[in-house]
């Protein structure tokens, strides 16, 4: 899949008095974790952004989006949903079907897939640029315990689990790429089973992709033994099985275990800034 190309060295030249572009990004990335929240935030940022635009001179609008692009998380085409969106009633209260109903009247079916890598869907597939990094810093891909047959297109593994094979009831040899399923359940199986067969030195090197969700319990366990984590800049597309492409509304985060530290932060380092020695308080010591 194309990208764009990053740069170690971009300055993001911002406009004075952004707090609100802040303000509606923050709002922009909590929608998240369940579909009623993802409706109740996107609301109060539709109406931000509506209070915003009516603030501005007539043909300020749409420069002051392109600047502050990357504080806001998103572009004009979200933009005029979101001004839609901000008319409804933020007060209202939703369960989840009703704020599922509710978000693809307003957004049509991107409502839905833009939710996708965090809520459980768990085909979406790694950009091939990443899966090279981590393949130069591993030296090769032993086992990718997650996968497909299409997902192998990219990553090339010389062995990979499909979810019949119950990847969790088996030991996991080598040099691991891992981008796990993201359903609640499982994503913490996957995470513990990593964690396992590094302490085992079954796995004698991998790089895990998580969401980054810190305060969450499988990303603490995720960080308890892993020598380096790099936090990308921007949002990764990820695409799944019909080639659609899409982001999440949160970043996400790169693990690596083993003993080349100095590779990956190599490598990585064209990605986005990250943390040497990220497991230095244990698990058992967080609990």
């Amino acid at each position: 899949m194309a990208t764009q190309p990053e740069s170690q060295n971009v300055v993001r030249l911002v406009r004075d008095g952004d707090s609100d572009a802040e303000k509606i990004g923050a709002l922009y990335t909590k929608a998240k974790r369940s579909l009623v929240n993802q409706l109740r935030y996107l609301i109060e940022a539709g109406q931000a952004m509506r209070y915003k635009k009516g603030s501005m001179p007539r043909g300020e609008w749409l420069p002051w989006l392109e600047d502050n692009a990357e504080v806001l998380g998103f572009g004009d085409r979200t933009a005029r949903r979101l001004l839609e969106i901000g008319l409804m009633d933020v007060n209202v209260q939703y369960d989840e079907s009703e704020a599922a109903e509710r978000l693809r009247k307003f957004w049509g079916n991107e409502a839905t897939r833009k939710v996708k890598p965090y809520t459980g869907d768990n085909e979406w597939y790694t950009p091939p640029k990443y899966v090279e990094l981590a393949r130069t810093v591993l030296g090769g891909i032993d086992l990718d315990p997650a996968s497909n047959k299409q997902a192998q297109k990219i990553i090339g593994a010389k062995r990979f689990f499909t979810k019949s094979d119950d990847a969790l009831s088996q030991d996991w040899h080598g040099r691991v790429w891992l981008n796990p399923p993201y359903s609640k359940g499982l994503l913490l199986e996957f995470v513990e089973k990593l964690v396992t067969e590094v302490t085992a030195k079954r796995t004698t090197a991998a790089i895990m992709l998580l969401n980054n969700f810190t305060d969450a319990d499988w990303f603490q366990h995720a960080c308890s033994i892993c020598d380096a984590v790099c936090f990308p800049r921007g949002r990764i597309y990820f695409e799944n099985a019909s080639g659609e492409s899409d982001r999440p509304l949160n970043g996400q985060a790169f693990f690596y275990y083993g003993t080349d530290v100095s590779s990956f932060c190599s490598a990585f380092s064209s990605v986005g800034c990250g943390f040497v020695g990220a497991g230095a308080w244990s698990w058992d010591h967080c609990q």
